[in-house]
């Protein structure tokens, strides 16, 4: 997903921005004003820095310009980058707003990094509605493209997944699936039937459900007899 996709309802280009010569004592004074933890430093229309207020307290009452303080470097993401090509960038900014920019660099916005993480679970389905099924695969010999063609076969729906190492290097790989299924009791039976060794899978009911679960696992052993 393109950052412009991805921020289209989120992107806030009223929240304040200071360039690199404006002077601390004007600077923290308005960003308390406006309530603004943290905001963007430019120079010639690029983000520099980020500024808070924690940066200026100490100098609050000082005339220096921010381009003298010792601020640390950031960047911004642009708004024609994908999204798993800015996310490492992300989570290195400070604070708790992205600086957004065009094409050529230039600020347009900032966007909260809560709401930002929150779309990011929403493009890979990480609500309540879905299900997870993580599985221990072998490191060589192993097609995806099977398991896939496996968990259609049982009508499940693969919305998103993600794939890693074991802790030991080279002893095998972590497969973890974001589902949309009506029986995950009988898919997680079929793939333990499948041989496939199953690391996790979300619980079949919630906690408050305690009388419709043991009704439930009442019919689940039945039907395994």
């Amino acid at each position: 997903m393109i950052v412009s996709e991805l921020i289209a309802d989120s992107l806030d280009t009223t929240s304040p921005v200071f360039g690199s010569a404006e002077l601390v004592e004007q600077v923290f004074s308005l960003m308390q004003r406006r309530g603004v933890e943290y905001a963007p430093v430019l120079h010639e229309r690029q983000v520099e820095a980020v500024v808070s207020l924690s940066d200026l307290l100490p100098l609050q009452k000082s005339n220096k310009p921010l381009k003298e303080l010792k601020l640390k470097k950031a960047e911004s993401i642009g708004l024609h980058e994908h999204l798993f090509d800015i996310f490492p960038k992300v989570c290195s900014l400070p604070g708790t707003i992205i600086p957004v920019s065009d094409k050529d660099g230039h600020f347009v916005g900032v966007v909260d990094k809560t709401l930002f993480f929150k779309q990011i679970g929403a493009v890979f389905h990480l609500g309540a509605e879905e299900v997870t099924l993580e599985l221990d695969v072998p490191f060589y010999d192993f097609k995806l493209s099977e398991v896939v063609a496996t968990l259609e076969k049982n009508d499940a729906t693969v919305l998103s997944f993600g794939m890693y190492e074991t802790v030991v290097p080279g002893k095998g790989k972590v497969i973890t699936f974001r589902l949309q299924t009506h029986d995950l009791f009988r898919l997680i039976k079929n793939f333990e039937n499948y041989g496939y060794q199953i690391r996790y899978a979300s619980p079949l009911f919630k906690e408050k459900d305690d009388e419709m679960r043991e009704k439930a696992l009442e019919v689940m052993r039945f039907m395994e007899m």
